[in-house]
């Protein structure tokens, strides 16, 4: 009896299979494992399994399949010995069998690690955005991921480019308001200042380092018409297109449901231009009736106050993407070059986002549009919008240091 208890034993650590680790990473390399053996592993049954692996790796549907690196650490009581390999699941699933293997990762991406800007006395929508925990009392950011390879296009009332917040870093680009004879290369409202110093300026900005670009197509009262809006979207695309730098958008703008802007906003996204936009303020009236708010590809953006909760007056529904601050925001005026003001709306949210979309970008310059937007949703905190209304996503916007790595 006390042979056969032994045997029962014994038989399911020979027969155990090796356990597939990082399974939950969300930073994980396709198709690429690390092996690790049993530390006692002898040197033949090392050389037997190597040579059965090479045997089922020219089976394997992975593209590239190779072993690409061995490992033999040799310490003074510990060993680390394995490999890592580009295979397919059938090839792992043998590798797992293998009596020899203590267990298998799969391999995950890794980055540099950095020290964190930090800016006290921020605004509180950068206060908002930049902890999970409500109003750290500081903005943080990293030097290499503000925006300085990114453009970013402020589709409004223009942008006082001289103001001190921008740094040299805004130009004019384009006026459908005016004739082309003579276009107004300036903001004669304040509205597209503002916007823009929450995208990019050097205090109020999410991004410190991107290029503002103003298209003005709203005049001096604010007012516009889609004609004209969706010539500045063509201007912005069209550059984004014809440059080698990435691109994103902000449109904090709207009016009824039209067909050819959100169109034209779709476009401009396919060819490059992540395009951040307003969800309207009609209060709590569903974004899917506006324009460009409605469009398939821009992020669209409601509003929080500083409590969390949905601004009274934001729009909701299901053509949004993610929340924002937009309730009583400090940014850039107009009316001079150290000029500022506080102003409220799904308007002031929407920067928040593009500028976070320039970090993004700055961080992953090969992300498309599209892949930005997911970003954008996946680092958002999630269920923390109090009552973002019947449709709407519960994503609060979050752009810290931490989760934004320095390009590679």
């Amino acid at each position: 009896m006390k042979l056969l208890l032994a045997l029962a034993v014994l038989v399911p650590a020979v027969l155990a299979r090796a356990p597939l680790l990082n399974t939950e990473s969300k930073t994980i390399v396709e198709n690429e494992y690390i092996v690790v053996f049993h530390s006692n592993i002898n040197t033949t049954t090392r050389a037997v399994h190597m040579d059965r692996l090479r045997m089922d790796l020219r089976t394997s549907t992975a593209e590239r399949t190779q072993v690409m690196h061995e490992y033999n650490i040799e310490g003074a009581n510990l060993a680390f010995r394995g490999y890592a390999v580009r295979a397919s699941m059938d090839v792992v699933e043998r590798i797992l069998e293998a009596a020899e293997v203590d267990y298998v990762g799969l391999n995950q991406e890794v980055h540099a690690l950095q020290v964190c800007n930090r800016q006290d006395e921020a605004t509180w929508g950068l206060e908002r955005i930049s902890r999970p925990e409500p109003f750290a009392g500081y903005y943080e950011w990293a030097e290499g991921n503000q925006g300085a390879n990114v453009d970013a296009y402020i589709i409004d009332t223009g942008v006082r480019t001289t103001h001190v917040e921008f740094e040299g870093r805004a130009r004019f680009g384009f006026d459908s308001t005016s004739p082309p004879t003579s276009p107004i290369e300036t903001d004669d409202n304040g509205h597209g200042t503002h916007v823009a110093g929450t995208v990019g300026g050097k205090l109020f900005g999410v991004a410190k380092a991107v290029n503002i670009i103003g298209v003005k197509v709203l005049n001096q009262g604010g007012s516009g018409t889609y004609a004209g809006v969706i010539a500045g979207i063509d201007y912005s695309a069209s550059e984004c297109r014809s440059g080698t730098r990435k691109c994103v958008g902000n449109m904090s703008l709207g009016g009824g449901f039209d067909s050819a802007v959100n169109a034209a906003t779709d476009a401009s996204v396919d060819a490059g231009v992540f395009m951040a936009v307003a969800a309207g303020n009609s209060y709590g009236a569903s974004a899917c009736n506006y324009s460009p708010a409605s469009s398939n590809k821009a992020t669209t953006v409601g509003s929080t106050d500083n409590t969390d909760a949905r601004s009274s007056f934001s729009n909701i529904g299901p053509c949004m993407e993610v929340f924002a601050p937009g309730s009583s925001i400090t940014s850039a005026w107009y009316t001079s070059d150290t000029a500022t003001n506080t102003i409220s709306g799904t308007s002031m949210a929407s920067p928040h986002v593009a500028g976070v979309g320039a970090r993004v970008f700055s961080a992953n310059p090969s992300m498309t549009p599209e892949q930005v937007e997911v970003e954008v949703q996946r680092i958002a905190l999630p269920n923390r919008v109090i009552n973002p209304g019947t449709g709407s996503p519960n994503l609060l916007l979050q752009g810290n240091c931490d989760l934004l790595p320095v390009p590679p």
